[in-house]
C-alpha cells in the first residue's frame, strides 16, 4: 500500500537532466506539473540521477546526500528522516552503506525501501598490495562486499531496470511511462557499456593500481585487474616501503600509470610519480559531484567517459 493516491493517468514523458539533480527536488522543475506525484528519495547522486530519469514528471526525488558531499558520510537531519519515512519509495545501498538511511527505511515498517544491492552480482574486495602500508582507501560493507556497483554501466543497467519495477509496481496506471522513461535513459548507458567494451579491448595493459579501491565491478565487466594500494591520501605522505611496493609492482605488471581519486591533490601525485616512475592520473569515484558540475549539466555517463579517457591513456588501448 502507497502513501498517496496512485495517479490515474500517464503524462508526457520528461526527462529531467543532470543539471536539475541535487538535493533540492524541485530544481529545473515545472511549476505547471502535477502536484501529486510520487515521493521519492534516492541515496546520493548517481542512484538520484537514475530516480529521476525513470520518475520523470511523476516523482519527485529528494537527494539525501547534499551536493558535493561523500556519501559514506552522511548525517541525516531530522527533517531528512521524516523525508526517508514518508516517501513512496526509497532507492537506496544497505549493508552498512549508509547506516542513518538503513535505519530510517527500517523505521518506516513497509515495502518502501528498495535495497538496490539486491538487484546486482555482488562481489568481495580486492585485497590490497602486499607491502603497501595503512589501510586502502575505499569503503567495506557487510560480509566483506565492495559498495562501488554504479561505477560498472552494466551493473547501472541492471539498477535502472529494478527501478523500473518498483516504480511500476508502486504506480500501476503510469507503468508505460516509467518504462518510456527508463527506455530513454537506458540508451544512454547501452552506449556507454559499448564504448567502454571497444576501448578496452586492446590495452597493453590490464591492471589498474588505484589508491581508491572503487573500480573492482568496472574492472570486473571489462576483463581489468584492479590493485587498491594503501598509504596514498591527501593526509599524508607514502612511506618509503609503500612506494617501493607500489615501483616494484608497476614495473612487473608493465603499469605505467597508477590512478588516484580525482580529489587527489596535485604535489601528491608528484611526489609518487617521481618516486615510481609511472605516470599519475585521476579516476572520479562518482561520489560528491560538485553543484558546479550539475550546474555546467555534468551527469553519470559524461563522468565515466571521461574516466574511460583516462583509462585508454594510462593503459595504453588502442580501438
Amino acid at each position: 500500500m502507497t502513501k498517496r493516491l496512485l495517479l490515474g493517468a500517464a503524462v508526457p514523458v520528461l526527462w529531467l537532466t543532470a543539471a536539475g539533480c541535487g538535493s533540492d527536488d524541485s530544481a529545473g522543475s515545472d511549476t505547471t506539473a502535477p502536484t501529486d506525484r510520487l515521493r521519492v528519495s534516492a541515496a546520493f547522486f548517481p542512484l538520484e540521477e537514475a530516480a529521476r530519469a525513470v520518475g520523470g514528471d511523476l516523482a519527485n526525488v529528494d537527494g539525501v546526500t547534499p551536493v558535493g558531499q561523500g556519501p559514506h558520510d552522511v548525517q541525516l537531519d531530522p527533517t531528512q528522516v521524516e523525508d526517508i519515512e514518508a516517501a513512496d519509495l526509497v532507492f537506496y545501498l544497505g549493508r552498512g552503506f549508509q547506516p542513518q538511511v538503513e535505519d530510517a527505511v527500517a523505521n518506516a515498517g513497509d515495502d518502501t525501501g528498495v535495497d538496490l544491492l539486491d538487484s546486482v552480482e555482488l562481489l568481495p574486495v580486492d585485497p590490497q598490495l602486499d607491502g603497501t602500508q595503512g589501510e586502502v582507501d575505499g569503503e567495506v560493507l557487510a560480509g566483506d562486499v565492495d559498495p562501488h556497483v554504479w561505477l560498472d554501466p552494466v551493473r547501472m543497467i541492471a539498477i535502472v531496470e529494478e527501478m523500473v519495477t518498483r516504480y511500476s509496481a508502486t504506480d500501476p496506471a503510469n507503468a508505460d511511462v516509467y518504462r518510456a522513461n527508463a527506455d530513454a535513459y537506458l540508451d544512454g548507458l547501452d552506449g556507454l557499456d559499448a564504448e567502454y567494451r571497444t576501448a578496452m579491448a586492446d590495452c597493453e595493459s590490464r591492471v589498474i593500481v588505484t589508491s581508491h579501491r572503487a573500480f573492482g565491478y568496472l574492472a570486473d565487466s571489462y576483463d581489468l585487474r584492479q590493485i587498491p594500494i594503501a598509504g596514498i591520501s591527501p593526509e599524508e605522505e607514502p612511506d618509503p616501503r609503500t612506494l617501493e611496493a607500489i615501483a616494484s609492482e608497476a614495473e612487473a605488471e608493465g603499469v605505467a600509470t597508477i590512478f588516484l581519486e580525482e580529489t587527489a591533490p596535485p604535489d601528491l601525485a608528484q611526489t609518487v610519480a617521481s618516486e615510481i616512475g609511472a605516470d599519475l592520473s585521476l579516476l572520479d569515484p562518482i561520489e560528491g559531484v560538485t553543484q558546479e558540475s550539475l550546474d555546467a549539466g555534468t551527469g553519470y555517463a559524461q563522468i565515466m567517459r571521461e574516466n574511460l579517457a583516462r583509462l585508454v591513456t594510462g593503459l595504453r588501448c588502442s580501438a
